[in-house]
């Protein structure tokens, strides 16, 4: 299954768990059906399945330090969001910063791409995150 297609039909939380097993990533599905994966460092991101709309959503949350300005926190969030191009990012709640990405399996997907997407999303997170919070708003 290495750089075999994925069918659209046969992209499910267990075909994408197997290729995360097969690239030796640990992963858990939680009780949504939502694949999640902790890394090495400990950060915990989400692979969600959005099928109607035929694409998979790669997600992550942090959390801001307590008594941290609103207007540091949006001009984070504007940094953010104009000096990085892969990943989307937003507060929905007073102090969580989500980061996310989304990937198309419509017509199939190459197999090592959900990997590979998954660690380019995890490595721009992150980057991103220390490259712009000159504040040390994050935890």
């Amino acid at each position: 299954m290495k750089n075999s297609l994925i069918n659209e039909e046969k992209v499910t939380p267990e075909t994408i768990r197997a290729l995360f097993d097969n690239a030796l990533i640990k992963t858990t599905l939680d009780e949504e059906g939502d694949i999640q994966v902790t890394t090495d460092m400990g950060t915990l991101f989400f692979i969600s399945l959005l099928e109607k709309q035929k694409m998979l959503k790669y997600l992550s949350f942090f959390s801001f330090k307590e008594k941290r300005s609103s207007e540091k926190k949006l001009s984070f969030l504007n940094d953010l969001n104009s000096g990085v191009i892969f990943s989307r990012f937003s507060m929905p709640k007073e102090n969580v910063l989500l980061s996310e990405y989304f990937l198309s399996y419509e017509e199939g997907i190459p197999s090592y791409q959900v990997v590979k997407s998954f660690r380019m999303f995890e490595r721009v997170t992150i980057g991103a995150i220390k490259r712009f919070d000159t504040s040390d708003l994050i935890d």
